[in-house]
C-alpha cells in the first residue's frame, strides 16, 4: 500500500529522444528484424502455405520462446479455419499420414524438437522445420525449411546485437503474422469469420 504521509518517489524519466537508450535500441530491434525479413525466400514461404492447406491437420511444436511464437501462429491458423493442435498440449491427437508438424527451433537442434520431430516422421507425418541454421539435424530431416538468417542492422549474417537468440524468435512471430496476412489476402478470407472463430470463453 502507498503511504499517503510518505508518497513514492517519482519515477526517472524515460529517455525516448533520439539519442536516448531506447530509442537507440528500439532502431536496431526494428532494422535487425526488417533485415531478417527481407531475406526470407518467397518459395520456401508459399511451400509452408501450401503444406499447410494441403495437410490433413497441423501441429506446432517448439520450446521457449520459440514455442511462443509458434504457438501464436497456431492461434491465427485456428482463426484462419485450419484444424490445428499444439503438439504439448494434452489434447493433442496422434499425427500420422496426412498431417504437418511446424517445428520451430532457432538452432534447430533443441533436444526435444528434434526427437518430437523425428518420431512425427517415424509416423508418416511431414515436417516443416522454421529455423535459423539451416545447417541443422532438425533441417535436415524436414520435408521443408524455412530459413530465417539473423542479420544485424548493418546487414551483417549472424551478427545480431540482441541476447542469443532474440533476433529470431522475433522474426519468427513476425514472419508467422506476415504469412497469416498474406494468407488472408490471397485465400479471401474475411476478417468476421476469422473473429466468429476466437475463442468466446475468455
Amino acid at each position: 500500500m502507498v503511504d499517503p504521509n510518505n508518497p513514492p518517489a517519482a519515477p526517472a524519466p524515460l529517455a525516448v529522444g533520439v539519442d536516448g537508450p531506447l530509442a537507440a535500441a528500439r532502431r536496431t530491434v526494428v532494422r535487425e528484424i526488417d533485415a531478417l525479413l527481407t531475406r526470407v525466400a518467397e518459395d520456401q514461404a508459399q511451400a509452408l502455405v501450401h503444406a499447410l492447406f494441403d495437410a490433413r491437420r497441423v501441429v506446432v511444436l517448439g520450446m521457449g520462446r520459440s514455442k511462443l511464437a509458434v504457438d501464436a501462429f497456431a492461434m491465427r491458423l485456428m482463426h484462419l479455419g485450419l484444424p490445428v493442435h499444439v503438439a504439448t498440449d494434452v489434447t493433442c491427437p496422434a499425427v500420422g499420414s496426412g498431417d504437418l508438424v511446424v517445428a520451430c527451433s532457432g538452432s534447430g537442434r533443441t533436444p526435444t524438437v528434434v526427437q518430437r520431430s523425428t518420431a512425427a516422421k517415424e509416423a508418416g507425418a511431414r515436417v516443416a522445420a522454421v529455423v535459423a541454421a539451416a545447417d541443422s539435424p532438425l533441417a535436415d530431416l524436414a520435408d521443408l525449411v524455412v530459413h530465417l538468417a539473423e542479420y544485424s542492422q548493418d546487414h551483417e549474417q549472424d551478427a545480431s546485437t540482441q541476447f542469443v537468440g532474440t533476433l529470431f524468435e522475433q522474426g519468427a512471430l513476425v514472419f508467422f503474422d506476415c504469412l497469416v496476412l498474406a494468407i488472408q489476402r490471397t485465400r479471401d478470407v474475411a476478417p468476421d469469420a476469422m473473429f466468429g472463430r476466437h475463442n468466446n470463453l475468455e
